[in-house]
């Protein structure tokens, strides 16, 4: 096709968002407290309306990764991955119900405080810094997605659209705070809507109508989740199988919403309202699924445009995350703003989740890294040192950009393998934390590490020696046709059942390892991490081991304890008071300190009593 250049149009609209987009870092900077206090600049004054925070939400989660990636991995692979869409749902219940709770009495604004607390310092220690990385490589990767739309359709090096997008996320987030974020991402998330919408129909209307767009996807084998035999599966080399994908979905999203500093930091930020919250978590799992189906009928349509001419064959296009810029413009480019419209949601997407991951990691490295080695530090220095965090984490991200850039793989599968390596050992050591009172500091340690290994091994070892996976056919039949009407009388390419055979590719030895699914990764990496932790600390237990304050249990796990094994009862101390941590303590005044860890909190978030949550339920 040859590479289409943006009008000025399409410039102008693109300037316009970056622009607003800076601007209200600059209205948050110089309005209110003017992000003067902790509170305000990580907490956004822990009053926000369910509304942005719910914007937000679904914003920071629905990445360039998701907008890219998805729609490429529909045109290549099928369609089967929506059923993880059915079972997500699930996983933010989870969250809802039994992780929140207990970490919204917590307080404070770090996650891992949770962790010091039950646990003590040194497994946080090694869960901050692969948190911090994990969040790292997905900014990285988020950072890559835009640039790479950018540099498919216009030409513009890539490097100078990397540090057009993490500059003006930089200059929102280091000005405006939390705050400023929340409402970009509002304002965002309507321009990702609107991008979306705007393609579906396009789409559809150029396709002929949905019905001639399904005809040519069942005809290509693409509509293969309407074959759920071919998928039951327990396999873990099946690279998408029913449970694979529904349970690697429930945990997904039990892991983002659950246990994830981004979503903890909008937690805390929001009013202390029940009803809030359930509408915030409920609007967020169903408008998050919805793009997730949006995103596979855009793969559909794309596939239906190019039936004929497969871009990555003729070589217009060398990856498939760069189908939908390349779709854009190839049915857009005649209209001038269009395609600067539909490219300014791809940067939205990117802009919210690289914006909240500079402001988690700011609140993290302040709380639990500068703070406890400046433990006088004034409210005033605080900020600034947060501001700073911000910045430079800014720069860092732009530097590991390089690794995004040479991943050789497809951004959605990358994001998730990174996803499940290190999220999934994390999220053990939060669920045995809450679930498991027989758990104890040095079973957790080496559960964790061992767990984070085993899902590292498997993880980076899957993109390093990548498996095969069938790819549905593609044709080049109709790229030198210039006659639309003759494009008629070619035939849509069909796919062969006969094809079908991923087993004869599995390979043998230690190599077969690396044939698990991606979607067996996390999981089994949490089961592993699990069961270790568990009979690491019963070799490890000690009469003298400090008993367990029941307010950093599950109050549904209390309510039940009858059934637990002594040993188990044993470690809990019932007698802890629930208002003991969870309530903010008074400007200067120190966390208490107990359990099997002490901590800290931080004075410039402290709340009137009158605000404790002293509730067992959300």
């Amino acid at each position: 096709m040859g590479l289409i250049y943006f009008s000025w149009p399409d410039y102008l609209l693109v300037g316009i968002v970056l622009a607003v987009s800076a601007g209200i870092g600059f209205y948050y900077a110089f309005t209110g407290g003017k992000q003067k206090t902790t509170k305000e600049y990580l907490l956004a004054d822990k009053g926000m309306h369910w509304f942005p925070v719910t914007c937000s939400l679904i914003a920071t989660f629905e990445s360039s990764l998701s907008l890219l990636g998805l729609p490429g991995e529909i045109y290549t692979f099928g369609t089967v991955i929506i059923y993880s869409f059915i079972f997500k749902p699930i996983g933010v219940i989870i969250a809802a119900k039994f992780y929140l709770p207990v970490f919204r009495k917590m307080g404070g604004i770090s996650l891992y405080k949770y962790v010091r607390e039950r646990y003590g310092r040194v497994i946080q220690m090694f869960m901050l810094v692969a948190g911090t990385f994990q969040m790292l490589m997905f900014c990285s990767l988020i950072m890559f997605g835009p640039a790479l739309s950018i540099s498919a359709v216009t030409g513009v090096n890539i490097w100078l659209a990397v540090i057009s997008v993490a500059g003006v996320a930089i200059i929102y987030t280091v000005l405006g705070g939390l705050k400023a974020v929340l409402w970009t991402d509002t304002l965002q998330l309507v321009i990702m809507i609107g991008g979306i919408f705007v393609v579906l129909i396009y789409g559809i209307v150029d396709g002929n109508g949905m019905a001639e767009i399904w005809e040519a996807n069942k005809l290509s084998g693409r509509l293969d989740f309407l074959e759920p035999a071919k998928f039951i599966s327990v396999d873990p080399r099946v690279r998408h199988s029913i449970w694979g994908l529904a349970i690697h979905g429930t945990m997904v999203f039990a892991t983002i919403y659950g246990t994830n500093q981004l979503s903890f930091q909008r937690l805390m930020a929001l009013k202390r309202d029940r009803t809030g919250i359930y509408i915030v978590y409920g609007l967020t799992a169903f408008t998050t699924c919805a793009f997730g189906i949006f995103s596979a009928i855009i793969g559909l349509i794309i596939f239906a445009r190019n039936k004929h001419c497969d871009p990555l064959a003729t070589k217009d296009i060398f990856s498939k995350d760069q189908l939908y810029p390349h779709y854009v413009m190839k049915l857009m480019g005649h209209l001038p703003g269009l395609p600067g419209f539909i490219l300014s949601a791809i940067f939205s997407a990117s802009l919210s989740s690289l914006s909240s991951g500079m402001s988690a990691i700011a609140a993290i490295i302040l709380q639990e890294f500068v703070k406890p080695c400046r433990p006088n530090m004034t409210d005033r220095t605080a900020t600034i040192v947060s501001k700073i965090i911000a910045l430079s984490m800014g720069g860092l991200l732009i530097l590991l950009t390089f690794f995004a850039k040479n991943v050789g793989v497809g951004l959605f599968t990358t994001s998730l393998a990174i996803g499940g390596a290190f999220g999934s050992a994390s999220f053990a050591v939060f669920t045995s934390g809450i679930f498991l009172p027989i758990v104890n500091q040095k079973g957790a340690i080496m559960g964790f590490l061992c767990g984070a290994a085993y899902s590292v091994f498997l993880g980076f070892g899957g993109l390093i020696n990548r498996p095969y996976v069938y790819r549905y056919p593609v044709s080049t039949a109709g790229c030198n046709v210039t006659d639309v009407n003759l494009l008629t009388n070619l035939t849509s390419p069909v796919y062969d059942p006969s094809t079908w055979n991923p087993q004869s590719h599995y390979r043998t030895g230690i190599k077969t390892m690396f044939d698990f699914s991606y979607t067996w990764v996390g999981p089994s990496g949490i089961l592993v991490s699990s069961i270790l932790s568990i009979i690491f600390s019963y070799v490890f237990a000690k009469k003298d081991d400090p008993r367990i304050p029941k307010r950093l249990l599950s109050p549904h796990l209390l309510n039940r304890c009858c059934l637990l094994p002594k040993s188990w009862r044993d470690r809990i101390d019932f007698g802890d008071s629930d208002v003991k941590l969870g309530a903010d303590t008074t400007s200067g005044s120190a966390d208490t300190t107990s359990g099997s860890g002490g901590s800290h909190d931080e004075s410039s978030l402290s709340t009137d009593n009158s605000n404790k949550l002293t509730s067992t339920h959300l």
